[in-house]
């Protein structure tokens, strides 16, 4: 008895049924799906005049049983579930069984085919539906697919086709999509008798990227491989030289299956907030997601590319912190100990990003820096050895409880500051160049919004003599209606008449800062890139007031200052770069400056 069976009418009833067969891709799209489902390992794809006059698919898959052929071509016929209690437990790309059916229906489509207990392959030829051959033919195993004249009986769907080019281009970017989560198949792409792109199967993401979008992407990859009870995800991330200016470099799976979802991209776009890729940019991934079936309904639109979750906000944590998790993996300054696992900082981050004005009481970040040298200042070409403490308390009844400890031991060479901007440092057998706005931008930023979030009042510097400043009609009302905010991050401002404020203090960032330039460059910043939702505002004017209160490039750093900036990154869970995306840190190894050199 064969394996396709036609589904019942409830089955087909609940089913989002409707395939329709718009362009060359499509046809594409079920063929090869239909080739995966069957477990080949090599799958070759000819195209010919952009798939209007052939599209061709060879695979070496598990075949197709003789019986079962003429089944395949029936609307609702398949093999992939038999009830629709099997929805919930199906992970195959195809199981409506249409797609075969409506190919079928606008085009001549032969099929030859053969399982492994065959001693013969057979072949069925139709036209516009019909079955109108059948033969035994000599085959290797595995199935190919051969579709002609599409559309030849359907006029009016034939002339909405763009040129060849175009549409060999929607052909080509599916294949090569497909091809990033389908690691372990061979893909080749024939068009007009020229290969145009192949995979090579091994595995290796990495080797594919480099193919797909150059050397220097393949060079600024982070891997994710997060687990998390049913929910694995894993792929790649770009590091902040990724950031786009669009997200068309955010690719995401589902069980291998390329799918659209909001969530999902909310998901990701708070957690490369903050430093993973810089305000008003987006992050560079290519993610897949694996979990069990009856965690979310495919079944919402025909093309299977929306999503339902059965649980979103769970799947919007999980996303988040396997993309913040793999942002933190990074070394830093030579420091590479793993035993910081980084999950406290990625949970505090998580809270206050989907919480509005969050605030957490009674925790306690304390950073002890030890200084092994006995001198008090920073010289040229001095050898500096820091040992970072890192404890964490809660207060609880008076009693203060140590939730963990951590230990971590640079030793550095200071070089000097080039052009007045860029501190430089040896470690071992590589250099490191500071960004030294950048880094103390950074430093200011996680301050700023530790005081933020635990809703300290009293993290203001008060000034000598209070400033009135008069605003615009639009500015007095962006104050007004972020007063709360103002006040929460440091400043002590009060409505000063119809139009004025008066500010009597600005953030305790302990460095020289213009208080007049800290107010008025952050509302000009804050109203000229306005975001609509408030946790977006928040996070901006963060980064707005690090920003311009940071040191800037030119400023001189006395080496005491340099010696401080040092130490106090180390201390940082996120110093990799400043809140808008720029590296704090580049480096340079003894090997690569030789490789230059000779």
């Amino acid at each position: 008895m064969g394996n396709i069976v036609l589904l019942d009418d409830l089955t087909i009833n609940q089913i989002a049924a409707g395939e329709v067969i718009e362009r060359p891709a499509n046809v594409v799209k079920e063929l090869v799906e239909n080739s995966i489902d069957a477990g080949s390992t090599a799958i070759t794809i000819e195209i010919k005049h952009g798939g209007k006059s052939l599209i061709k698919i060879i695979d070496n898959g598990k075949g197709i049983l003789r019986e079962d052929i003429p089944n395949a071509i029936e609307r609702h016929a398949t093999s992939k579930i038999k009830s629709i209690e099997d929805l919930e437990k199906t992970y195959t790309m195809g199981f409506r069984g249409e797609a075969l059916a409506s190919i079928a229906s606008i085009s001549k489509l032969t099929i030859i085919s053969k399982t492994e207990q065959d001693e013969l392959g057979f072949k069925v030829v139709t036209e516009a539906g019909d079955i109108v051959e059948t033969e035994e033919v000599g085959a290797k195993i595995g199935t190919t697919m051969i579709v002609e004249n599409l559309f030849f009986n359907t006029p009016v769907r034939y002339k909405f086709l763009k040129q060849d080019a175009t549409e060999f281009k929607f052909i080509k970017e599916w294949v090569q999509r497909v091809a990033l989560v389908n690691l372990n198949i061979s893909f080749k792409l024939i068009s007009d008798g020229k290969q145009v792109f192949q995979s090579n199967g091994n595995g290796n993401i990495r080797d594919l990227i480099y193919v797909l979008y150059g050397k220097e992407t393949s060079e600024n990859l982070i891997d994710v491989d997060y687990k998390e009870e049913n929910i694995h995800i894993t792929g790649v991330i770009g590091n902040t030289l990724m950031a786009r200016d669009s997200r068309k470099d955010q690719i995401v799976y589902l069980n291998k299956r390329n799918i659209r979802n909001q969530v999902l991209t909310s998901s990701a776009d708070q957690a490369f907030k903050g430093g993973g890729t810089g305000i008003g940019k987006f992050g560079f991934f290519i993610l897949n997601l694996e979990m069990p079936a009856d965690y979310y309904d495919i079944n919402v639109h025909p093309t299977k590319m929306e999503v339902r979750f059965k649980n979103e906000s769970e799947i919007y944590r999980v996303f988040y912190h396997a993309i913040k998790s793999a942002i933190l993996s990074k070394d830093f300054l030579g420091n590479n100990e793993q035993e910081e696992k980084k999950e406290d900082y990625v949970q505090n981050e998580f809270k206050f990003l989907t919480s509005h004005f969050g605030r957490e009481s009674g925790v306690i970040n304390r950073v002890s820096i030890k200084d092994e040298n006995d001198n008090n200042g920073l010289g040229i070409g001095e050898k500096r050895t820091i040992t970072v403490n890192e404890e964490k308390t809660e207060s609880q009844d008076g009693q203060e409880l140590i939730k963990r400890e951590k230990q971590r031991k640079v030793d550095y060479i200071y070089k000097g500051i080039l052009f007045r901007t860029y501190i430089v440092v040896e470690i071992g057998d590589e250099i490191y160049l500071i960004d030294q706005h950048a880094a103390h931008e950074r430093l200011l930023y996680e301050k700023i919004k530790a005081n933020y979030k635990s809703n300290i009042k009293t993290n203001s510097q008060m000034m000598l003599v209070p400033e009135v400043y008069d605003l615009t009609h639009k500015e007095i009302e962006f104050v007004k209606n972020n007063i709360e905010m103002f006040q929460n991050i440091g400043f002590d401002i009060e409505l000063f008449g119809e139009n004025s404020v008066k500010i009597n203090g600005i953030p305790d960032i302990d460095y020289r800062v213009n208080s007049k330039n800290v107010f008025l460059d952050t509302l000009d910043e804050m109203i000229t890139n306005e975001r609509s939702t408030s946790k977006d505002v928040e996070e901006r004017f963060i980064a707005t007031v690090a920003c311009k209160a940071a040191v800037k490039a030119n400023m001189d750093l006395t080496p005491q200052e340099v010696d401080n900036l040092i130490q106090n990154l180390l201390v940082l869970k996120n110093p990799y770069t400043c809140p808008h995306g720029r590296p704090t840190t580049i480096k340079f190894s003894k090997d690569e400056i030789a490789k230059r050199i000779n």
